[in-house]
């Protein structure tokens, strides 16, 4: 990361505004590459066509996604230079919440207010145009955030009242080594709680300008679809999963309950937009190689300990990231291994985390094959009712999964099926043995793969698994996903997971002595912890679990505070800090038990099922907040950060605090979360009802403020964008000034009465810039106008039933009064006035409940409005009738009012009783207690008198 960026710098005397025209044209082209981004997904077939223009979705993998977000923002230094309007101040561009806790290279003072890069180019892009944005928005501002990350009180972000949940987070630079589903995981949870997170990826993908052949294997080229628990698929919800997901992609994942099954190269491109936009460093071709302990500020004697991380870089990765090819070296931390089951750094880093165990189970291999899509017509004609598919089905030699483009197949073929069709015990297309050569020619490898396509085509026919063998590649994808073989013959796991040991912040060598043992904070994640074993679908399970682990670790390895080792208990409150020898051991404790849960799938009955107990104490605090407003709402389940909440190892100690009177008074942290989603969703709601009327421009038609105008129900959220370039937003006051300084998250700055100033008004509009914002847009004018004619003629109906009002002035009439009463003219009779210009009347339907009078009583006369017609005429009956069904409401209210005072009165009473017998059993135990003491006092005298 650079210096502190100089944005709150004085500001110079000729401020440069930027132009709405200039933010425009900006905004657009950054819109565009955003909606590309969004709109990217993994494809491996060649004839998928888009669902709008007809025209043939191009192949794309995670490079795609890298390439353009390196266009889009990481290597735009005019993006990362926004500065945005936060509750705090203003952003500060360039340094993050590691920048604020570490000291700054150039040695300057002040806040750091970093905000994430989803936020700056939400200032300039506003809804971009597109109905689905303000939604992923408010998404990303709703994740959990907490530590440094956590925003200002005041801030939106916020929800407005919910409390750090760990505020003694002490910010890490942690490098995430494998960019799989795993570990782009575990760098979104560090980001959150306001750690530096860098992800090493060294598998680039090359492949062929048509994207059917390759030179090299990418990171998101793995397509198996693993089986999903309800919690991910939670959670996936939350990171945006159908936002950045088409509608056919999502169907199988978010929209089928009978789907438990999501691609890798699905979720890790989802997973790795959420990350990009929320900060995550990712730097691919990048390889890890070693990592050494090496003790740094030499000059303060503390003797914290980082990694000295070696690794590799290919000659785009050197480009870009400005890396070292070979032999380069980079300081962390935090060292986190998320790179499979062949982990680099479970292999460097024996030392700490143990020797690999393993061991040999039965022989077993796994045949998987991913089948093209088949058609309708063709569905049929293999018996297949409606042309539907079949749906997902597990079994213990078959798993079947439906995908978006594709369908995915595992087979367990038997010893003697593997006699029978000349299937050989061996691996075919290993992603980790042989990651080069995907498009080898071998005779060898391509009579292997016609031996397992064989097998598969006859296994889909008895299995009636849908598969068309006239489509191209024999109705599978193409190579080198269409058919492979793996050996399940072995497992492995490691001893531990995570190891961590250095001395605290505040030590001093000089002072304190040498610290002897230094080990900083390393863990290892999903399938470098065991293995995944893809029949028993843990993988994701343990995955997901070991990410929130190691960012668990991470925020807490410093604190001592508020962390020993348990659950928070209201019976043993933390009063004072633990003391430093007794933490690491508590913090080596819990890692032990959350890889022993992890492994053996001990979760809590929540977790497991992926939703709230209905006896839990989350469902029932909420149902009593909601349930006097008659609402019946039950929150989703979110996976929570900390362990307590996630394995049954803690859910004794935790339940402890949830009984009796304590469910009343102790509210669970989801609890409080969700109602504070709750209430921030309901005027999200509202105020996008608000909106519904107003008609979005044309993408043509969009000017800048018109991207934040028709969506304002969300802006006011987004933090206004306040400088871009050195160049001050339209609107926007320069920066520079002392109230410009950003102030702490957790404390504000005190108002201080300035002198006043003599501020020089500099008109900095140009005639073209004045044009633009006075255009007129017709269809909202006619929207309004239609709105406002509505709304007149809702008064005139109102004012018209409920008649005159009695002893109303001539002189104090609104308007409308004046149209329907006009002032009193001298009466004539109807023969006096010529037909043509008598009004029209139709007598309005009188109720059963009035009789019906005589025609020159019914007669209303709208010229006249004497107070001595009004009794006889049908409005005053009606408003008679109302005066009095209000009457006979108020004696039914104070009835009800009555018969509550009675209650209350009743209550006071049984109290009165409670209170005075209680009083009486305190009387009557003291007095017991002293004929006690007084009975033992003797006994000892004459004890001593014996």
């Amino acid at each position: 990361m650079s210096s502190l960026s100089s944005a709150n710098a004085n500001a110079s005397p000729a401020t440069v505004h930027a132009t709405p025209a200039w933010l425009n044209q900006l905004a657009k082209k950054k819109t565009t590459l955003l909606q590309h981004i969004f709109g990217m997904e993994p494809i491996h077939v060649s004839d998928v066509k888009d669902s709008l223009t007809k025209k043939v979705k191009p192949r794309c993998q995670g490079e795609d996604i890298v390439a353009a977000w390196e266009q889009c923002y990481s290597l735009d230094p005019l993006m990362q230079s926004i500065v945005i309007d936060t509750a705090a101040g203003p952003s500060t561009p360039h340094v993050d919440h590691y920048d604020a806790f570490s000291r700054r290279p150039d040695g300057s003072d002040g806040v750091v207010n970093p905000v994430m890069p989803y936020q700056q180019l939400r200032a300039l892009v506003g809804d971009g145009g597109k109905w689905k944005w303000p939604e992923l928005w408010k998404q990303l501002d709703c994740l959990p955030r907490r530590g440094p990350c956590w925003r200002h009180p005041d801030d939106p972000s916020n929800l407005g009242t919910l409390p750090n949940p760990h505020p003694h987070v002490v910010p890490l630079r942690c490098l995430v080594v494998g960019g799989g589903p795993v570990g782009l995981r575990l760098a979104i949870e560090l980001v959150l709680g306001g750690h530096r997170a860098t992800v090493f990826e060294k598998r680039r993908g090359i492949r062929s300008e048509d994207g059917t052949s390759y030179a090299s294997v990418g990171f998101t080229n793995r397509v198996n679809r693993p089986h999903i628990n309800n919690f991910c698929r939670n959670d996936l919800d939350r990171l945006n999963g159908r936002n950045f997901m088409t509608s056919k992609m999502c169907y199988p994942i978010f929209t089928a309950s009978h789907t438990s099954s999501i691609g890798v190269d699905e979720l890790q491109m989802m997973l790795l937009k959420t990350a990009l936009l929320l900060g995550v460093q990712f730097e691919l071709g990048v390889g890890f190689v070693d990592a050494t302990v090496e003790i740094t500020n030499h000059e303060t004697n503390n003797q914290r300990p980082v990694w000295k991380v070696q690794y590799t870089a290919d000659s785009q990765a050197q480009e870009t990231y400005h890396k070292t090819a070979t032999g380069g070296t980079q300081q962390f931390d935090a060292l986190f291994g998320c790179d499979g089951t062949a982990s680099r750094v479970r292999k460097t880093q024996v030392e700490w985390l143990g020797q690999t165990n393993v061991r040999k189970y039965k022989k077993m291999l796994g045949v998987v094959a991913n089948l093209r899509k088949v058609s309708k017509k063709n569905l049929r004609d293999q018996g297949f009712y409606g042309g539907l598919e079949p749906e997902d089905q597990r079994s213990d030699n078959k798993h079947f999964y439906k995908a978006s483009y594709h369908n995915y197949l595992i087979l367990q073929p038997t010893l003697k099926e593997m006699e029978d069709h000349g299937i050989p015990w061996k691996s075919v297309f290993s992603y980790h043995k042989n990651m080069t050569a995907l498009t080898d020619e071998d005779q060898e490898k391509d009579a292997l793969k016609a031996i397992l396509k064989r097998y598969v085509q006859k296994k889909a026919q008895e299995l009636r698994i849908p598969l068309d063998t006239t489509l191209e590649n024999d109705g599978l994808v193409d190579a080198p996903n269409d058919v492979m073989a793996f050996d399940f013959s072995e497992f492995y796991n490691c001893e531990k997971s995570a190891a961590f040991y250095a001395p605290p912040l505040e030590w001093d060598a000089e002072r304190d002595g040498e610290w002897e043992i230094q080990c900083p904070l390393v863990v290892i994640c999903g399938d470098a912890v065991a293995d995944p074993n893809w029949l028993l679908g843990v993988g994701l399970q343990r995955g997901w679990n070991t990410a929130f682990d190691a960012a668990f670790y991470a925020d807490n390895i410093y604190n001592n505070k508020t962390f020993n080792g348990q659950p928070p208990s209201l019976d043993h409150p933390l009063a004072d800090p633990i003391e430093w020898t007794e933490h690491l051991e508590n913090m080596m404790t819990l890692m032990t038990t959350c890889m022993k849960s992890s492994l053996a799938g001990k979760l809590t009955t929540e977790m497991g099922h992926g939703t709230y107990d209905e006896r839990g104490p989350v469902n029932i605090q909420i149902s009593r907040v909601l349930k006097p407003r008659k609402i019946d709402w039950v929150p989703s389940f979110d996976p929570p950060l900390e362990p307590w909440y996630r394995y049954a190892a803690f859910a004794s100690a935790v339940r402890r605090d949830y009984v009796g009177e304590r469910l009343k008074k102790n509210l669970h942290p989801a609890t409080v979360r969700h109602l504070a989603l709750f209430e921030h969703d309901r005027a999200f709601v509202e105020r996008a009802n608000s909106k519904k009327r107003v008609t979005r421009p044309t993408l043509s038609m969009l000017t800048w403020p018109k991207r934040f105008e028709c969506s304002e129900f969300w802006c006011g959220m987004s933090m206004k964008l306040l400088q871009i370039g050195g160049k001050t937003a339209p609107g926007a006051r320069p920066l520079g000034r002392k109230e410009d300084t950003p102030k702490s998250a957790t404390e504000e700055a005190p108002e201080v009465p300035l002198p006043e100033k003599k501020v020089e008004v500099v008109d900095t509009q140009s005639p073209k810039d004045t044009e633009e914002r006075l255009a007129i847009n017709l269809v909202e004018i006619k929207s309004l106008a239609k709105q406002k004619s509505f709304s007149l003629r809702q008064k005139i109906v109102e004012s018209v039933m409920a008649g005159p009002r009695p002893g109303m002035n001539q002189t104090r009439r609104n308007s409308v009064e004046n149209l329907i009463y006009p002032q009193e003219e001298p009466l004539l009779s109807t023969a006096a006035v010529p037909a043509a210009r008598r009004p029209s009347f139709h007598p309005l339907p009188l109720s059963s409940g009035i009789q019906k009078s005589s025609r020159t009583s019914d007669t209303v006369m709208v010229g006249g409005g004497g107070s001595h017609g009004v009794e006889d005429t049908i409005m005053s009956r009606l408003h008679l009738k109302t005066v009095q069904y209000k009457k006979d409401s108020l004696t039914l209210q104070l009835a009800c009012a009555k018969a509550e005072a009675k209650k209350v009165w009743a209550e006071k009473v049984a109290m009165d009783a409670k209170l005075a017998y209680a009083e009486t059993e305190v009387t009557m135990l003291s007095n017991l207690l002293n004929e006690y003491i007084d009975a033992e006092s003797r006994l000892q005298s004459i004890n001593e008198h014996n």
